[in-house]
């Protein structure tokens, strides 16, 4: 049994969720702090569907070339413009996903194939995975050094073996961990929650989930679509038509005319309309086909609630050496639905974050009272980072509630190729816009 301090061992993170977000995590820690001792688990056994758009706009597609991980697209779909559609006929698009703004490729990828591909480069980067493990709970305690033979626990070196915590003060978590209907005690120096919208470490830590006009709830299938005057392949797609408002709806190209055909509407909404969330999506797709989209061979949709940036959930809370990313964190962008380049820069971020604290204050920094500053210095950077693009997206979703202005949004976003970039950094980035662009908007709106 070692008898290392705490300042001679590396630090122990455990990542919950091997999505997007926490295996990109798990990438990004062993990136920047190659010794840490990284564990990645996940309930599900992979491969795994996750009920999702698809869509991957620019933001995300940045990161994973930052990480090296541009093969993940490489057998990918790769549309190059968006396309909105609203009341009244109006309409937007990207003509040159490499306009003067920037680059606005942006991927296609089923969750299938892409959390599959991450998991695996999470584990390529040095990072443990074990699958069908569920996180039942965390406590805080005065640090373990190991295990010896008793009941109650197990050693981080071998998960099979039974044992009991012994206190040397070097960690501050005891996470219960759920295998094969046995429950496991371990220390970590650090957890991550990544486990979604349903995050399980979000309750354990006493976090409230955020309330229903905080969260979006999306249905998707995939379907054949066709057009006989459009190219389909090339466009990622949205609506806000009367028929959905203020639902919206998508189209996201796959090979072979297949595509991800969905809808999404914040729940609070949802009660206030006539239809049911299905009956909603079956609107969607007649609309689609009076408006000359073939739409064929529709499979059975998916439903997933999204808790979105309005909630402005916290990601820690004391006493716990805990955080929470993406959905769990409630990062969803407002306007388009989007998480999966939150999830993925909030991995990012971190990790950095950790890697520069532990440089400046050494590996206490990582560790007991130190770590609880630590996670709560990325919060606030995080935060700060996105906090005039989320309220700018929430100014967006709140005008597409609107006929009126949604169609007049779109019209003045459709002639101007500068805004439909800075819309289109909104959706799929970290675009903003600042509020004198908006009162002048208001104004011309007005006035129409």
């Amino acid at each position: 049994m070692s008898t290392a301090t705490a300042g001679q061992r590396p630090p122990r993170i455990l990542v919950v969720g091997a999505g997007p977000a926490g295996s990109v995590t798990a990438i990004a820690l062993r990136r920047e702090l190659p010794d840490a001792e990284v564990t990645l688990v996940d309930k599900a056994a992979f491969p795994r569907d996750k009920t999702c758009g698809d869509g991957m706009g620019p933001g995300a597609r940045r990161i994973l070339e930052s990480l090296g991980l541009s093969e993940v697209f490489a057998r990918f779909h790769t549309p190059t413009g968006v396309a909105i559609t609203g009341p009244g006929g109006a309409t937007a698009a990207i003509e040159d996903s490499t306009i003067a703004h920037g680059d606005f490729r942006g991927y296609v990828v089923p969750r299938l194939d892409l959390d599959e591909a991450l998991k695996d480069a999470a584990v390529a980067a040095g990072a443990r995975f074990r699958e069908g493990v569920s996180f039942k709970g965390i406590e805080v305690s005065d640090g373990v050094r190991g295990v010896v033979p008793g009941e109650g626990a197990v050693s981080p070196d071998d998960p099979s073996a039974p044992g009991k915590l012994v206190p040397d003060g070097t960690t501050t978590a005891v996470v219960h961990l759920e295998q094969h209907g046995s429950t496991t005690a371990e220390p970590y120096d650090l957890v991550v929650g990544a486990d979604g919208a349903y995050s399980a470490v979000r309750r354990a830590l006493g976090i409230d989930r955020p309330a229903k006009k905080h969260t979006i709830i999306a249905t998707r299938a995939y379907a054949t679509v066709k057009h006989p005057d459009l190219v389909l392949s090339d466009t990622l797609r949205f609506d806000f038509i009367d028929e959905l408002l203020p639902a919206y709806g998508w189209v996201f190209p796959l090979p072979d005319d297949r595509a991800n055909v969905g809808i999404g509407i914040p729940v609070d909404l949802l009660a206030t309309r006539s239809r049911k969330l299905g009956e909603l999506f079956d609107a969607y797709v007649a609309d689609l086909r009076r408006r000359g989209f073939d739409v064929s061979d529709v499979g059975e949709p998916a439903t997933h609630q999204l808790p979105h940036a309005g909630a402005r959930q916290a990601m820690t809370a004391r006493p716990y050496p805990a955080v929470l990313l993406g959905d769990a964190a409630a990062t969803i962008n407002t306007l388009s639905g989007e998480g999966i380049f939150y999830a993925m820069a909030a991995g990012v971020q971190l990790a950095e974050h950790l890697a520069a604290a532990r440089a400046a204050g050494g590996a206490d920094a990582l560790r007991g009272p130190g770590a609880l500053r630590t996670l709560r210095g990325f919060e606030r950077a995080f935060t700060r980072r996105f906090a005039h693009h989320h309220r700018t997206c929430g100014l967006g979703q709140r005008l597409m509630r609107s006929s009126r202005w949604a169609r007049f949004t779109i019209d003045s976003v459709g002639r101007d190729q500068s805004a439909m970039a800075t819309v289109t950094s909104m959706m799929f980035d970290e675009g903003s816009v600042g509020l004198s662009h908006v009162l002048r908007a208001a104004v011309r709106g007005a006035f129409r």
